[in-house]
């Protein structure tokens, strides 16, 4: 029997099932009854989001530290007999068993960046000490198709291991860096290299071909590929529970106060490093790497010293920047102690008026990979005592030796790697068995609608009635989300924008004017700004939503409030309606010009005019500005932003500029003229 023919057979029994719930399209019900493969994909998806809770995923939030390894290029792929690519080589050959490679990341003003600088196309070779390949371990290939891969680091095992001095790193197809509109971008966040648990690429030596350094060495340096930061946070896994989160000194007024922590391992141990793990921000507002040292001292010694003298058996003086949200191993000489002190000299002090704190999650002692200071006990003069903090979990010296960070069991790198690739394949397979549900579910749809046809009468009235109940809902729906998020971006973020305006305004008043200051008040006013597009954008059209533009002068009197600046209009103009598409594009078109004079022009006011003739919508914007040098004008990236929005709103663009005597932009748009859609 044809799948049409039994879907006749079972439409008494789907239909009034279908009719009385609203809860699941009569599609799903059908392929429930009828198909025993969607009840197994609907069985693994259970599975999955069962197994997803206990391991490790990647962080949105910033977890600072350094940025990573990354270079600029002047094309998408390398010219012949040349590559784009990094190695990385140590001072002796290893036995390879497990490769990690993780993404590179960035925030700006358009949100993170998860990827930043990932290539589409990129290979992987173990090398030799003097740099030829012994093993190639990946060629990955279509990688910005990927729907699931976003930030998650890309991890390979080495079977049988591999005898190596190094990786190297090639990269075929770049990415344009929107930042830099003449440059392609190349960039991770940190190279792994492990033999058993050891990490042997830690501080290996790096160089990389065929492009420059960004402008930005706080964030970017070739050495930052294997310093040991990352931006997926701490090796933990959740879904343990635990109630210590970790230990905090008492507030110190100066930086520069001292304070010390001492451990007793118990017994003498051997080991030859410790590894710091970071406390966790108690508040959003502080950054990560919330009181983490910045200069102190480890001191080995045989007794307790309790804050007297003692014979030292090994010290070593420590200074580091803010680590953000990742361990920090620090090497000693070997030695055999009971008692370990980190005396710190320089506290971390984010604030002027914010006290100087000390705080850790986590102390290991290190024999190779094997932590000797499980269970160890800790004393400190300056301890802030047993404070509970969110969540009930507390802050006290018991915190530091539980193996456990402020979120998780803490695990090896290698482990945590591991499993953060784990959770990568069951959220792609999470993603292919919805899509298989969904051509499951589409496939009896198209079966039952066939099958509806063949039922005459009753087939034709449910073909109209049903689709036009399910449009009408969805579209009823569309328009309530629509007015819910224009009025949520409207009272919420509006208002919160206008806070950071007013805020640094104040600031620049008691302070005097700064760089800064002005950008953020730059960036606020922009944003605002696109704030108030979208929710122009989103709300329907009538009487109570103002005009095009009533809109284009409005956002004049955001975005132009520090110049002098005049906006006129034809009484034919104030009348014009656009389409939303045609609207989107013309206010993105407006705020880039805007954008481009405050950015660059240098100028000290603008006109703005506005008329319609001729079937025509005209936009002219012109400033006193500093003009645009005409071999400027004739690269490809300028302005390419608003050859775009011209190209897609089918309009003439003109641009007439002179050095020094300022930059005119006239904008002419059809109206009443069809297009297609997506045009």
């Amino acid at each position: 029997m044809t799948r049409s023919g039994r879907i006749l057979l079972l439409l008494p029994l789907i239909l009034p099932a279908h009719l009385g719930a609203e809860e699941a399209s009569w599609e799903y019900r059908l392929a429930r009854k009828v198909d025993g493969r969607l009840d197994g994909v609907e069985r693994e998806l259970v599975d999955i989001r069962g197994q997803l809770p206990s391991l490790p995923e990647v962080p949105v939030a910033d977890q600072g530290g350094t940025g990573g390894f990354a270079s600029m290029h002047p094309g998408a792929r390398a010219e012949a007999g040349s590559s784009y690519s990094v190695e990385l080589r140590c001072p002796e050959a290893h036995e390879i068993d497990l490769v990690a490679l993780v993404p590179a990341r960035r925030y700006g003003v358009s949100g993170l960046e998860s990827q930043f600088g990932l290539p589409d196309d990129f290979t992987v070779d173990l090398i030799d000490g003097a740099g030829e390949v012994v093993a190639r371990i990946a060629d990955e290939r279509n990688l910005w198709a990927d729907p699931v891969r976003t930030g998650h680091p890309f991890v390979y095992p080495v079977s049988p291991a591999v005898t190596a001095a190094g990786l190297r790193i090639t990269a075929g197809q770049l990415r344009l860096d929107p930042d830099v509109l003449d440059s392609y971008v190349h960039a991770w966040a940190e190279a792994f290299l492990f033999s058993g648990d050891t990490n042997v690429a830690r501080q290996a030596a790096v160089t990389s071909s065929g492009g420059v350094a960004p402008s930005a060495p706080w964030q970017w340096n070739n050495a930052f590929l294997v310093d040991g930061l990352t931006p997926l946070g701490l090796p933990e896994l959740p879904g343990e529970v635990h109630r210590n989160v970790g230990w905090i000194s008492e507030g110190r007024p100066k930086a520069n106060d001292p304070v010390w922590i001492e451990m007793d391992l118990g017994k003498p141990c051997e080991f030859d490093a410790i590894r710091l793990f970071p406390a966790k921000r108690p508040t959003s507002d502080l950054p990560s790497g919330f009181g983490f040292p910045r200069r102190f001292k480890v001191t080995a010694s045989a007794t307790r010293s309790g804050g007297r003298p003692v014979e030292t058996l090994c010290e070593k003086d420590v200074e580091i920047t803010n680590p953000g949200h990742n361990p920090v191993l620090i090497p000693l000489e070997r030695c055999k102690a009971q008692y370990l002190k980190i005396q710190v000299t320089e506290l971390w002090k984010a604030f002027e008026n914010y006290p100087a704190f000390f705080a850790l999650s986590e102390v290991e002692v290190l024999d190779g990979e094997m932590n000797q200071a499980k269970g160890a006990t800790f004393q400190s003069p300056f301890s802030l005592g047993n404070v509970v903090g969110p969540g009930f979990q507390s802050w006290n010296t018991a915190s530091l030796s539980d193996g456990f960070g402020p979120d998780g069991r803490l695990v090896s790198r290698r482990a945590w790697l591991v499993d953060l690739d784990r959770r990568l394949a069951l959220e792609q397979r999470q993603f292919d068995l919805r899509q298989e549900s969904q051509a499951i579910i589409a496939g009896w749809r198209r079966a039952g609608l066939a099958a509806f046809a063949t039922c005459g009468g009753l087939g034709a009235i449910l073909l109209v009635a049903l689709p036009l109940r399910y449009r009408s809902k969805a579209k009823k729906q569309l328009t309530q989300v629509r007015e819910r998020i224009a009025g949520d971006l409207h009272d919420e973020v509006g208002s919160n924008l206008g806070s950071i305006q007013m805020i640094a305004d104040l600031a620049e008043g008691r302070s005097g004017p700064s760089e800064e200051l002005k950008r953020i008040q730059r960036i606020a006013a922009e944003t605002v700004s696109a704030v108030r597009d979208i929710v122009w954008l989103l709300r329907p059209q009538g009487d109570h939503r103002i005009g095009t533009v009533e809109h284009l002068r409005e956002t004049s009197s955001i975005m132009l409030e520090r110049l002098e600046w005049d906006f006129t209009a034809n009484e034919a103009a104030w009348q014009v309606e656009l389409s939303d598409e045609e609207n989107r594009h013309l206010f993105l078109f407006f705020r880039e010009a805007l954008h481009n004079i405050l950015r660059h022009a240098k100028a000290t006011r603008v006109d703005i005019r506005a008329e319609q003739d001729d079937g025509r919508f005209r936009l002219t914007v012109a400033d006193d500005g500093v003009g645009i040098d005409p071999q400027k004008l004739e690269r490809p990236a300028t302005q390419r932003a608003l050859r775009e929005r011209v190209k897609a709103l089918g309009a003439e663009f003109k641009v007439d500029t002179c050095p020094d005597e300022g930059t005119r932009l006239d904008l002419s748009i059809p109206l009443g003229r069809k297009r297609r859609p997506g045009s």
